[in-house]
């Protein structure tokens, strides 16, 4: 009976070990921060036909190749700030000069979930499609993740289907 109460003060001890030493626990997402509007293809659909990685067309959700490559050669940066419940997007041209924006709020318009950032985003255009476009940082490397998925409704349900998953430099 004595043994009881030591077991139980060791597992709390290690379910809060790290908390009561004074540790740091899981970092807080922070997107914020000025990006290079070229990224790297980690992991592409199958399907998805070899060009320009573009972060501008990705948020304007332009995967044509050709239409990509026209919106990168426009696009000098693109500008992040994540402050709380606002996500703030803001493309830069080659002089510096904003020419797309985008705000949304969390809670409404994306959630975070898991060290990541969820938005989904209906193109204008026809169609009932939609996309979901996953934000994390792989913050050793300067790097921001970003995963796209399409929502395809259907009569058993919406699927997801994956696009690919990209890296940008942060500058």
């Amino acid at each position: 009976m004595t043994t009881l109460p030591r077991i139980v003060r060791l597992l709390v001890l290690a379910y809060l070990g790290p908390l009561a030493l004074g540790a740091a626990g899981p970092r807080e997402l922070d997107l914020s921060g000025t990006y290079d509007d070229a990224g790297v293809v980690v992991v592409a659909a199958p399907d998805q036909v070899p060009g320009v990685i573009s972060l501008h067309a990705m948020l304007s959700l332009e995967f044509v190749p050709g239409l990509a490559k026209l919106l990168h050669d426009q696009t000098g940066q693109v500008r992040i700030t994540h402050e709380g419940f606002l996500l703030k997007v803001e493309v830069l041209d080659r002089d510096d000069a904003v020419i797309w924006h985008a705000d949304w709020k969390g809670g409404e318009d994306f959630g975070l979930r898991d060290n990541r950032i969820f938005l989904r985003l209906k193109p204008g255009r026809f169609g009932n499609d939609e996309y979901v476009l996953s934000f994390t940082t792989v913050s050793e490397h300067r790097l921001l993740q970003l995963e796209v998925q399409r929502l395809k409704p259907t009569f058993f349900g919406p699927v997801y289907e994956a696009m690919g998953t990209y890296l940008f430099y942060r500058i």
